[in-house]
């Protein structure tokens, strides 16, 4: 049984969105304040893409809610179950929790030019405050280096039963 054609359309515009914000988010770190203009340019597109991206893991989550799931092939030994679903269940998590504390962090940055998604001027959640802005920049980056992570295992556990192990080829389902 395959993923919904929603749900496989959602999930590989996601995962498009998200690698280009991860790329997006390292390439731009070092520019913090070298060169303004081409910084604030940056930062205006990774926190517009990242709202995005925030918008499509609700929509993933009220897809996922709404449909029949294919469940994992029968003949998978149990601790890789287990090990995709922690994945999924990760992956979810990091999804909703990075973009809400690029969020904060935006909010919370004394030079931030505010929150912007697309030129829409959103509402800042607190005010400038230091202390809040170190703790969600450092969470966020982290946060971010957990997913690629957890991305690289779930795409690593997709590329091995695709070629070694066909019977329980998962990565059918969401082409």
């Amino acid at each position: 049984m395959k993923y919904p054609t929603s749900i496989r359309a959602i999930h590989w515009l996601s995962a498009a969105l998200i690698v280009g914000l991860l790329v997006l988010g390292i390439y731009m770190t070092p520019f913090d304040m070298d060169n303004m203009e081409h910084s604030e340019s940056l930062y205006f597109w990774h926190k517009s893409f990242g709202i995005l991206a925030f918008i499509f893991v609700i929509i993933r989550l009220v897809n996922r809610r709404s449909h029949s799931l294919p469940q994992l092939p029968k003949g998978m030994p149990k601790h890789e179950k287990l090990a995709a679903k922690a994945a999924h269940a990760s992956l979810y998590i990091l999804m909703v929790l990075i973009p809400i504390l690029g969020y904060l962090q935006s909010s919370a940055y004394e030079y931030s030019s505010g929150v912007h998604f697309f030129g829409i001027d959103l509402p800042e959640l607190i005010d400038d405050n230091k202390d809040v802005f170190e703790v969600t920049n450092a969470l966020h980056k982290w946060a971010s280096y957990l997913f690629i992570a957890v991305l690289v295992a779930h795409i690593a556990g997709a590329i091995k039963h695709r070629l070694f192990d066909k019977e329980n080829d998962v990565l059918k389902r969401i082409l």
